[in-house]
């Protein structure tokens, strides 16, 4: 069996989107991409084979005198030959998600998760957090001999917390929700199904951090858009600043995204897997073309923004945190004691529509949320606006201090 390997790794690449929703392991299998290509290239071949694969992995031992604890050229290879032969390959961590949960009220709980993650149609990521949480909870009653459901106690469920060291809160929503159930059914007392009630799950109060239009505006005018890579940097900085677009959706970007007729961007969120449709702004477009037609690598790819130099492959997350830090620097912008990625530029877009008196809803749709609860947390930073609903403290009567009583 064989296929060229640009063709043979774009194919794994969008399957790892689809099934992992992995952007770490795609930047990751890009780097062993880019290695393979350039022992490719001295072999004078784009054609790859699971003899080449070997070869390679031979030729990595030579090179390579202490390997790692984690064998990504082998694991990548691995991934390769598995989408040559058209056959599931990939496994998210050790634990096979979708096994029964073990004891004798393992099956309860397996068709409990399944049932509970359709409902609130969890993303694949949550569905596996609470899948860990509930298999360690099965685990701790099969090994105390908790042979029903209804020997379930409050004292076990407590014992249960306190002895996890790591993921607290998905263990306590999760088990919230089928000690609720099992309450319901009448298979454990009241007192059991709200133990964890007490339990405050951890709230993120840190303050989003943001920059002013002003330092976006200068941020902006400090890209040199006379270079390809400038060009580049310019559409993708134009991406995140004017519509608050996250840093995987704008590396990831494709051709059929964009609908040059109606001037919109359509795209699935690489996060969420919600659908957003969004303005092609005037702007936005031209940064496009320019860089298309006049900064692009001249080669075959679904994906809009490249790497400047060969391997022309997607860019990483790492380098477009970095370009941006470049030019916030360029621009003279304190960064010191804020955040300065991608993310913070989302963070500004939503702050400033909100100074701009825009409605949360609005803005809410904007950067692509399911909902407004979301988009709340932004409301902490629009001081300014907060102050306008203050009251005035309205003056006490003299007389109030002259009370025979007051002290």
């Amino acid at each position: 069996m064989e296929k060229n390997i640009h063709e043979l790794h774009s194919q794994l690449e969008t399957y790892i989107k689809e099934n992992i929703y992995s952007s770490s392991m795609i930047e990751r299998l890009s780097i062993e991409y880019n290695r393979l290509l350039a022992y490719m290239k001295e072999q004078s071949t784009e054609t790859y084979t699971p003899k080449l694969g070997e070869n390679y992995l031979k030729h990595r031992d030579t090179i390579i005198s202490k390997r790692a604890h984690y064998h990504y050229d082998a694991r990548y290879i691995t991934l390769l030959n598995g989408m040559l032969e058209e056959r599931w390959i990939l496994k998210v961590s050790r634990r096979k998600y979708d096994a029964p949960f073990p004891g004798e009220i393992g099956s309860y709980f397996t068709e409990f998760l399944e049932k509970y993650a359709v409902e609130r149609n969890l993303k694949t990521q949550t569905k596996n957090g609470y899948y860990r949480c509930l298999y360690k909870f099965c685990e701790r009653m099969h090994y105390e001999g908790v042979s029903s459901l209804k020997k379930i106690t409050s004292q076990k469920v407590l014992d249960f917390m306190s002895s996890g060291r790591n993921c607290k809160d998905n263990s306590a929503i999760i088990l919230r929700a089928v000690l609720k159930k099992l309450h319901d059914e009448g298979m454990i007392d009241r007192r059991t199904s709200k133990i964890l009630d007490h339990l405050k799950i951890r709230v993120r109060n840190e303050i989003p951090t943001y920059f002013t239009a002003d330092e976006i505006l200068r941020l902006e005018q400090n890209i040199n858009r006379t270079t390809p890579k400038g060009k580049r940097d310019y559409a993708m900085v134009l991406l995140a600043t004017r519509l608050g677009l996250r840093s995987s959706d704008i590396r990831f970007l494709q051709f059929s995204n964009i609908d040059w007729k109606n001037n919109i961007i359509r795209l699935e969120q690489f996060k969420t897997k919600v659908l957003i449709e969004l303005p092609l702004l005037v702007d936005i477009g031209e940064a496009l073309i320019d860089y298309i037609k006049n900064g692009r690598p001249k080669i075959k790819s679904k994906d809009i923004f490249l790497r400047a130099n060969g391997p022309y492959t997607t860019m990483t997350s790492t380098a477009f945190y970095n370009n941006i830090r470049e030019y916030l620097k360029r621009a003279s912008i304190d960064y010191n004691d804020r955040k300065h990625g991608s993310h913070a530029l989302r963070h500004s877009l939503a702050t400033n529509l909100l100074k701009n008196r825009v409605p949360i809803s609005i803005i809410s749709d904007t950067l692509g949320h399911s909902n407004t609860t979301t988009t709340m947390d932004y409301l902490h930073i629009n001081i300014e606006n907060l102050l306008e609903c203050s009251l005035d403290v309205p003056l006490v009567d003299d007389n109030f201090y002259l009370q025979a009583n007051f002290k």
